[in-house]
């Protein structure tokens, strides 16, 4: 899986400005597959300059086109891309500490009906106005100085578009999901893994997106969950699979990609483990059961 955040952090040769805990980067997608799945354990703006991109979660599609931006919370997600016409992007990747801290320094002091989403959306549009283009585009000479222009200068621009973005009416429900990451519940081991089981993640990674270390993260989720993320995964992945095999007429393939295993064959291999018969013995097996019932 493209773990985009470090990838543009570590690999040379991208227009890109580091800060301690964010990233900006303007980029062209290296990634040459029409569909492929990403994640990161940042969360991002992202404004298109030219193409188009899909992004596509469980809950909805969102087409992004030319002068479109959106807000990705840190995960995974299905990306889709259109080769017709050359796709570039500025991408503000942002830790929660940076989110938290524009929230405490800036958003809550300009804005005060903020509220705690409980089931916030992993995708939300952003209402483009002519002022929050004029700042995206700024970024562009920043960009060109690099290492010249002073970090706090960058910091002091990316918090003023953030605060833009959240001054608007029609994002309300984006300042209120940057409250709510402010407030340490955006990522909560429980929601993490509800959100996410159905990808391909390691446990380190998950470990990240919960801000945690592998230890911490293993010991907490031992309290919560009484088992080992591993443990967990498998079983809720091997669910969801079942439920799909008698639900739908998806194939192994996309039944195994849908669910997060690594492959065909390993979960071919872990349903198996888990209920002695392969995936099509055991989808055959349930549907002569209902068929004889009727």
């Amino acid at each position: 899986m493209f773990d985009s955040y470090q990838h543009f952090l570590q690999t040379p040769g991208y227009n890109k400005i580091i800060g301690e805990d964010y990233l900006i980067v303007e980029f062209k997608c290296p990634i040459k597959e029409e569909l492929f799945t990403a994640w990161s354990e940042c969360h991002s703006v992202v404004y298109v300059l030219s193409g188009q991109k899909k992004w596509i979660t469980p809950a909805n599609d969102y087409l992004v086109k030319e002068n479109q931006s959106i807000f990705v919370r840190k995960g995974a997600f299905k990306n889709q891309q259109y080769f017709e016409e050359g796709f570039c992007v500025l991408m503000f990747f942002m830790k929660d500490d940076f989110i938290r801290r524009c929230v405490k320094e800036d958003i809550s002091s300009e804005i005060k009906t903020l509220k705690q989403i409980s089931h916030p959306n992993f995708i939300y549009r952003i209402h483009v106005s002519e002022s929050l283009e004029t700042l995206y585009h700024s970024f562009f000479s920043y960009l060109k100085e690099g290492k010249q222009i002073s970090q706090k200068i960058i910091e002091l621009k990316f918090r003023e578009m953030l605060l833009n973005i959240c001054s608007s009416q029609s994002n309300s429900d984006i300042k209120n999901v940057f409250y709510t990451i402010a407030q340490n519940v955006d990522g909560t081991i429980e929601r993490v893994m509800e959100e996410q089981f159905i990808y391909n993640l390691k446990v380190d990674e998950f470990a990240r997106l919960c801000g945690k270390s592998m230890s911490s993260f293993k010991r907490e989720f031992q309290k919560i969950y009484n088992t080992t993320p591993g443990k967990w995964l498998l079983a809720k992945r091997l669910n969801l699979a079942s439920n799909l095999m008698l639900s739908t007429d998806f194939t192994i393939q996309q039944i195994c990609y849908d669910c997060g295993f690594e492959s065909d064959s390993h979960f071919i291999r872990s349903f198996k483990n888990e209920f002695g018969v392969t995936p099509k013995q055991w989808k055959n097996s349930k549907k002569a059961r209902l068929n004889d019932a009727v």
